[in-house]
């Protein structure tokens, strides 16, 4: 048995380097279904709040009734408290912790609060001023009061009609306030609450055969200024409810940042944004069109993050699909567009974005799951800056492992713990849990970019496999595929760095091939021999590397095979012990005896 190359403690400090940052962007579920949808189309901040970066709250209307769900500091798991039972509930607006106003068609608003020493909840339901009305948005003022913007939509539709705002708290609603002309049909709205005390209203409205954007602002609540057209013409079907939608933050004490859609041709849409002086209307920055990424757009919704940098998240149509997808403005540029939901098989939709601690945002979606329309509210969490963005959190990107679902599961592997794919030099490979367990922290370095020499006995057929499994019960075994575009020799072996030294796994009966020839079962078990941690902990940590024995010894050996360009790490150390020293001894045996006869004659 070989012993190490390399002294113990330095390979383990070179394995941190393989240690990878907090994932870039991962998905959670509420462990309930709807049988509607269970976001407003129009109407309603369903954004969840953000306590912390792992502390999130969301309240849900329909269904089971109104519901609060709080998550866990896990930020996965979740509670909830009933609010109310009443299913006549379709619409949720969560202004603090402690206060949700919820409303339906049918159902005026009302304000669920809770006593913060007693922890308990209660309702209150103010008479509500408007006998007809569609709520399009919600907000909350610096001093803690409820703003509503309603219109008065006529003959069963959607929206449209004249704009209102109201303010309300427990002790009741104020005169309902009219901010539009009688004669202009209102399609959007969104209310602005800027940190000196300002509101401004923005909404859309028919201008013509076209449509426009106005804004208008009030520093008391109840006194309004003359309207400012801020957007004079955009293209759009006239005839359609709410063909321009919208939505805005405040930038500053002034400035307002605005997202809109506009129409390209009668059936795609798009998505615009700019900033403007909500004093004056002057625009701050020339509007800016955001990455195209398919056909329709729908719902845009927009949070500011700092001076001059917001973040906007919409609905796009890809194909039959509908995904969501979000950017980011900075300095006068816009980020790509990144897809947060990228599942081919159901129907994302309703984006609604918050921003969360240390550069997060916090996107909340339902998502369709049958043709019945049965949906669950979803999550995605992220730094927009990130360049690995990485839904499932396994460590590859989502670039690399879109569009494949190699353990044909039905979910594309960017959205599965479970599978890890990349695409190197000599074709795709894949990680594969086949038993319980989530790959974490997956890279594949190439040889050819690192320290690593193998031992003489060996050559490598593919670069560094680097990943633990995470989520087992202590002690349990599982099993991971490697997958790779190559046919394997008969003899490759799966060398392993390990905190002692061992032979490869083949020596322990822990690998055997697959059905295909192009790929390695390997059986890990948590605290056993093949994980390198030692420890029974729920995670197995693996770093190996595939090898087959030689014939020749050269002088080192390094390979680039299998190496992901998403993953590299420098100067990384392994040092894996020989399959069979046995061949080497054998071989310097023959050649020594042909020397000895060649010297005879």
């Amino acid at each position: 048995m070989l012993k190490l190359i390399t002294p113990l403690t330095y390979i383990l400090a070179c394995l941190t380097m393989f240690q990878t940052t907090t994932m870039a962007w991962e998905q959670h579920s509420l462990p309930v279904a709807f049988t509607d949808s269970s976001t407003a189309h129009y109407g309603g901040n369903k954004a969840p709040l953000v306590l912390s970066n792992t502390h999130i709250q969301v309240a849900t209307a329909q269904g089971a009734g109104v519901q609060l769900w709080t998550s866990n500091h896990d930020g996965i798991t979740w509670q909830t408290t009933q609010l109310s039972n009443n299913t006549a509930f379709t619409h949720t607006y969560l202004a603090s912790p402690s206060l949700v106003l919820s409303w339906g068609k049918t159902q005026p608003p009302t304000m669920f609060y809770q006593n913060i020493s007693s922890g308990s909840w209660s309702a209150a339901s103010p008479t509500w001023p408007l006998t007809n009305w569609h709520i399009i948005d919600v907000n909350t003022s610096t001093t803690g009061d409820i703003i509503v913007l309603a219109t008065t939509p006529e003959q069963e539709k959607l929206v449209e009609g004249e704009l209102f705002i109201l303010r309300g708290n427990l002790q009741g609603w104020s005169k309902p306030v009219h901010l539009s002309q009688p004669t202009t049909l209102v399609g959007d709205a969104s209310i602005v609450v800027h940190s000196s005390g300002l509101e401004s209203v923005v909404w859309s409205e028919r201008n013509g055969n076209a449509w426009r954007i106005l804004s208008r602002n009030s520093s008391d609540g109840y006194t309004w200024s003359s309207p400012l057209t801020i957007v004079e013409s955009i293209a759009a079907p006239y005839f359609q409810e709410a063909a321009v939608q919208i939505d805005a933050d405040s930038l500053n004490q002034e400035e307002i940042a605005l997202a809109y859609t506009g129409w390209m041709m009668q059936a795609h849409s798009q998505v615009w944004s700019k900033a403007f002086d909500a004093i004056s209307g002057q625009t701050t920055q020339a509007s800016s069109l955001l990455p195209d990424a398919g056909d329709m757009v729908h719902q845009p919704s927009l949070v500011t993050l700092a001076d001059n940098t917001w973040a906007v998240a919409w609905q796009q149509k890809i194909g039959i699909d509908s995904e969501i997808y979000i950017a980011q403005h900075h300095a006068g540029t816009w980020s790509d567009a990144v897809n947060v939901s990228a599942d081919p098989n159901h129907m994302d939709r309703d984006p609604h974005i918050a921003k969360g601690l240390s550069k997060t945002l916090n996107i909340a979606f339902t998502r369709r799951m049958q043709a019945d329309i049965q949906e669950v509210y979803m999550f995605a969490e992220g730094d927009i800056n990130d360049s690995s963005l990485d839904s499932d959190g396994d460590g590859i990107p989502n670039t690399q492992e879109q569009g494949f679902d190699l353990d044909n599961d039905g979910i594309d592997d960017a959205h599965s713990a479970r599978v890890a794919t990349w695409l190197a030099e000599d074709g795709r490979y894949a990680l594969i849990v086949q038993g319980n367990g989530e790959l974490r922290q997956v890279q594949s370095p190439s040889l050819h970019n690192t320290n690593i020499k193998l031992p003489d006995s060996h050559q490598a057929s593919s670069a560094l496999f680097v990943f633990q499994i995470d989520a087992l019960n202590h002690g349990e075994t599982t099993q991971v595929h490697v997958l790779t575009p190559n046919h394997l020799d008969e003899h490759t072996t799966w060398l392993k760095l390990h905190t002692h030294v061992y032979e490869s796994h083949n020596a322990y009966h822990t690998v055997a091939p697959d059905d295909t020839g192009r790929g390695l079962i390997i059986s890990l078990t948590d605290g056993g021999a093949n994980d390198k941690n030692g420890i029974s902990n729920g995670i197995v940590v693996d770093p190996a590397v595939l090898a087959t024995p030689k014939t020749t010894i050269p002088d080192s050996t390094t390979s680039h095979l299998g190496s992901t360009s998403a993953t590299q790490a420098e100067g990384a150390c392994l040092a894996p012990t020989s399959h069979n020293p046995w061949v080497v001894v054998m071989l310097m045996g023959l050649i020594v005896l042909i020397s000895y006869l060649q010297s005879k004659h």
